[in-house]
């Protein structure tokens, strides 16, 4: 390297300044921390919201309300104040981010909304009954941020907000935690969500948001097709379907070189064909110890072969 260096240099293909900025880094004396940086602001993000949220819960009585919704209100609109100025509007395209601080206050921003939303609900009950229509508000208010300030980060709050009224909407209708309907629910919810992706891409609206729709999609598709299998009736008609959604997900990682998809195809497979083989008939605990070795180290002896092939060909 310091050799190619030198001889693009000499032949002032690259300038003094730059062989000396690629030797440093080459030389491990520059390194980024952006992606760093990056975690650390999330986190501190959701700590803050976290404790903010346990504060108002705990304390709203002695600070008092006005206080609070004052606070809090002045805090959201400060964090929507600061990502109107510095960037914002509608574009079919992604735009660069203004800075670094630019995504977090954005989603500062709505989680303050969301909490907002919350102790309204809280003190002065303005649903009552139907308090899970805030979940829909506050997913249709992130949608509509996301895509006004091109935002992935928001992107993905607004679709699992989305999912989470969904969820909740079943389950205050008599809903247990994986039967029919929330089953249903669940794969209607993310066959919408790719659906949409694929859509969107189509379009050409927002084709950088394809891979947060896909991610979320084929995550919660998958999850309610292996609930799907088991003792009850249809058993085998939700392993088909495991097997065909997993296929999907297969090719499209093979087709964009995204092993995450063929993760998610291979775990969420195995896992589906194991729960259909025990319940098939009756096994020894010798068998099932044998069943868990055998293809556990299969399974992991597959997906260190695959991760390296994609590492190759990238």
């Amino acid at each position: 390297m310091q050799e190619a260096l030198k001889d693009l240099e000499s032949s002032e293909i690259l300038s003094r300044e730059q062989a000396a900025l690629l030797r440093r880094i080459y030389g491990r004396e520059l390194f980024s921390v952006h992606w760093e940086l990056r975690l650390l602001l999330y986190g501190g993000i959701l700590i803050l919201t976290t404790g903010l949220g346990l504060l108002v819960s705990k304390y709203f009585a002695s600070i008092g309300h006005l206080t609070l919704l004052a606070a809090i209100a002045l805090g959201c609109s400060a964090c929507f104040a600061y990502c109107l100025r510095h960037g914002g509007g509608f574009s079919r395209d992604r735009f660069p981010t203004p800075d670094a601080a630019y995504d977090y206050v954005l989603l500062l921003g709505c989680l303050l909304l969301g909490t907002l939303q919350g102790y309204l609900e809280l003190r002065y009950q303005l649903l009552a009954q139907y308090w899970n229509w805030w979940l829909l508000v506050s997913a249709l208010a992130y949608l509509l941020c996301a895509h006004y300030f091109d935002n992935r980060l928001v992107l993905s709050l607004a679709l699992s907000t989305l999912g989470a009224w969904l969820g909740v909407k079943t389950s205050l209708l008599g809903a247990g935690l994986w039967d029919g309907a929330l089953r249903d629910n669940a794969l209607f919810f993310g066959a919408l969500v790719v659906a949409a992706g694929a859509v969107q891409t189509r379009l050409g609206w927002k084709r950088h948001f394809l891979p947060v729709h896909l991610h979320l999609g084929v995550n919660v598709l998958l999850a309610a097709l292996v609930a799907g299998v088991g003792p009850r009736a249809g058993g085998l008609a939700y392993l088909a379907g495991l097997l065909l959604a997993g296929s999907g997900s297969a090719l499209y990682a093979l087709r964009e070189r995204s092993f995450a998809f063929l993760l998610y195809a291979v775990l969420y497979g195995y896992l589906g064909i194991t729960i259909f083989v025990f319940n098939c008939g009756h096994w020894s605990s010798e068998g099932v110890i044998l069943y868990f070795l055998v293809s556990a180290a299969s399974l992991l002896t597959a997906l260190v072969a695959l991760h390296r092939r994609f590492r190759s060909a990238e």
